[in-house]
C-alpha cells in the first residue's frame, strides 16, 4: 500500500513536470549531511547541491530534489520512480540497477576509530570475529561486499557508540574523520578514542535510474562535472562556502589518481 501511494504520488508529480523543460527529479536523504547539503524549508542547499545544479543547468536540465528516508531514496531511483539519487556510494549491485555518473560529486574520509592500545589496521579485509560499530541507517554494503562481514553493531547515538568502544564492547567504530573527531571531543573521549591508520577516502556519486536516455546522460554529466571541478567557477563557489585554499578542496582529477 505504501509503495502504491509513492507510485501514484510520483506519477502525479511527473505529470506536473511534463510541461516543464528538461526536469530531473532526484531523490535525496531527508537528513542534513554536514559539509555536503542541508534541507532548508523543503529546499536542498549546500555545496554538493549547488555543484550539481550548475553542471546540470549547463546541459539544459533543472533539478528537483525530493527528500526521502535513505533506503526509500535509493529504492525510488532503482524503481525508476525518480530520475536518480544523490550522493550515493558505488557498489557492484547498485551499478547493475543504476547508471552512475562516473565523476564523483564529493568525498568523505572514512576512519576506523579505536582505543589507543589497539593494534587494528584496515588492510582491505575484515575478520569475521571483528566487532565493528556503525551508525544506524548507514549503508556499509560496499565495504562488506569487498572486505567481508564482521560482527556488526549499529548505534542510534554517537555517545552510545563511543561508550561501547571505550568499554571494549566493540573493537572498532567506523565513521567520518572531521565530524566524528568533533563529536569525540564534545563527549569527552579524546583521550580514549583515536583514529587508526590508514585513513581512507570514500567517494559519493549521482546515480541515475535506468530510464531511456539516462545512460547517455550519465556520460554527459560525468564529463561536465569533471570539467566543472577544474574550472574557475568551482574555485569561486568554494570561496562562497568559506574555503580559503581551493587547492586543498576536493578535485576528482587529483584525488582519484593519488
Amino acid at each position: 500500500m505504501i509503495r502504491l501511494a509513492y507510485t501514484v504520488f510520483f506519477l502525479l508529480l511527473m505529470a506536473n513536470f511534463a510541461c516543464a523543460e528538461q526536469v530531473l527529479v532526484i531523490s535525496v536523504e531527508n537528513k542534513d549531511w554536514a559539509g555536503h547539503y542541508q534541507w532548508v524549508k523543503g529546499e536542498l542547499t549546500g555545496i554538493d547541491a549547488d555543484i550539481f545544479r550548475r553542471v546540470a543547468s549547463e546541459l539544459g536540465y533543472a533539478i528537483e530534489f525530493i527528500p526521502f528516508p535513505w533506503k526509500r531514496a535509493t529504492q525510488m531511483a532503482e524503481d525508476s520512480l525518480t530520475d536518480g539519487v544523490f550522493d550515493l556510494a558505488s557498489t557492484a549491485r547498485r551499478g547493475s540497477v543504476l547508471h552512475f555518473v562516473d565523476t564523483p560529486l564529493s568525498q568523505e574520509t572514512i576512519v576506523f576509530w579505536v582505543k589507543p592500545d589497539s593494534d587494528f589496521s584496515y588492510q582491505g579485509r575484515f575478520s569475521k570475529s571483528l566487532r565493528l560499530g556503525i551508525m544506524h541507517g548507514e549503508d556499509w554494503s560496499r565495504w562488506f561486499e569487498e572486505s567481508g562481514t564482521p560482527i556488526v553493531t549499529s548505534f542510534t547515538s554517537f555517545g552510545a557508540a563511543f561508550s561501547s568502544l571505550e568499554a571494549g564492547r566493540i573493537d572498532v567504530f567506523a565513521n567520518y574523520l572531521t565530524s566524528t573527531r568533533e563529536l569525540i571531543n564534545k563527549h569527552g573521549f579524546e583521550e580514549e578514542i583515536v583514529p587508526s591508520l590508514p585513513i581512507i577516502p570514500n567517494y559519493y556519486y549521482v546515480a541515475l535510474s535506468r530510464k531511456p536516455g539516462h545512460r547517455a546522460l550519465s556520460k554527459k554529466l560525468s564529463k561536465s562535472l569533471a570539467k566543472f571541478f577544474d574550472s574557475p567557477a568551482y574555485a569561486d563557489l568554494l570561496k562562497i562556502y568559506g574555503v580559503k585554499n581551493p587547492d586543498n578542496a576536493f578535485h576528482p582529477s587529483r584525488s582519484l589518481n593519488q
